[in-house]
C-alpha cells in the first residue's frame, strides 16, 4: 500500500537516491574492514561467533542491501508507466542479481554449512581434509560461473545492441569505435566522480532542492514536471540501475 501511493517529487527523488548511493560507500568500507580483520585473524567466512566480524559484516551489508533494493523498487513503482518504453525490470534484474542475489547466496552457503548441510571433504588416502568453509566457497564460485553464463544472456535481451546504434544511412554498421573512444569509456567507468557529486547532493543538508539533469546535462529548476519527467527519469533510473 505504501508502494503504490508514492508520487515522482524531488524529496521522494532524494531518498530514493540516498538509499541507494549508501551501498556504494558501505561495501568498499566493509571490504577494506574485512581485509584488516583477516590479517589480524578475526575473520573467516561462515564463522558465526560473536568474536568474529563474519556475523557482523554480514548484518550490515544485509541492511544495506535491503534498504538499496527497498529504494529502488519504491522508484520503480512511482515511475513504472514512464519508464515502460524502457523495460527497466530485466535491466534492474539482470544488473542487480549479480550483487545482491550472489551475496544471499553466500549467505544460504555458510548457514548450510553451520547447520550442518555441508561437511568437510576427506581425500581418498584419509590424509588430507577440506575444511568445510572452504568447500562451501567452492560451491559458491562454482555457482556463480554457471549463473554468470545466465547473467550474460538476460544482459544481452536487457541492453540490445540496436539501443546503441546510430541512425541513417549507416545504420547497419554502428557507431564508428576507436581506441581513443575506449579509453575515454574507461576512464569514465573507472572514475568515481559522479557518484562523489550524487552523494554531496543527497546527503549534504546545503543542497535541499533537489537540481534535476537532463541527458544532455541541461538544467531543469521550476519547469513543470511535464516538460522534462519523461527524460528525466529515463536518465536517473539508468543511474540507479548501473550503480
Amino acid at each position: 500500500a505504501v508502494v503504490s501511493t508514492q508520487s515522482y517529487n524531488i524529496g521522494f527523488l532524494r531518498f530514493c537516491k540516498q538509499g541507494t548511493l549508501q551501498f556504494c560507500f558501505i561495501k568498499p568500507a566493509m571490504s577494506v574492514v574485512v581485509i584488516i580483520l583477516q590479517a589480524f585473524g578475526f575473520y573467516h567466512d561462515g564463522n558465526w561467533s560473536p568474536t568474529e566480524g563474519y556475523l557482523y559484516t554480514t548484518i550490515i551489508y544485509n541492511i544495506s542491501i535491503s534498504i538499496a533494493l527497498y529504494a529502488l523498487f519504491l522508484f520503480y513503482f512511482a515511475t513504472k508507466d514512464i519508464l515502460r518504453p524502457y523495460d527497466p525490470a530485466l535491466k534492474f534484474f539482470s544488473v542487480k542479481a549479480v550483487i545482491f542475489l550472489s551475496f544471499w547466496q553466500g549467505v544460504f552457503l555458510a548457514v548450510s554449512e553451520k547447520a550442518g548441510i555441508i561437511s568437510p571433504l576427506q581425500s581418498d588416502d584419509g590424509t588430507t581434509q577440506t575444511e568445510a568453509g572452504t568447500v562451501s566457497a567452492g560451491y559458491q564460485n562454482f555457482l556463480i560461473c554457471i549463473e554468470m553464463f545466465f547473467a550474460a544472456i538476460a544482459m544481452k535481451y536487457a541492453f540490445p545492441i540496436s539501443t546503441y546504434m546510430t541512425d541513417g544511412a549507416n545504420h547497419s554498421s554502428g557507431r564508428n569505435v576507436t581506441m581513443q573512444s575506449i579509453s575515454s569509456t574507461l576512464r569514465e567507468t573507472m572514475n568515481p566522480r559522479d557518484i562523489m557529486t550524487d552523494a554531496i547532493h543527497n546527503f549534504h543538508p546545503q543542497y535541499q532542492q533537489y537540481t534535476q539533469y537532463s541527458s544532455d546535462n541541461k538544467r531543469f529548476q521550476g519547469q513543470p514536471p511535464a516538460q522534462n519527467n519523461n527524460m528525466d527519469v529515463s536518465r536517473i533510473y539508468s543511474d540507479f540501475v548501473m550503480k
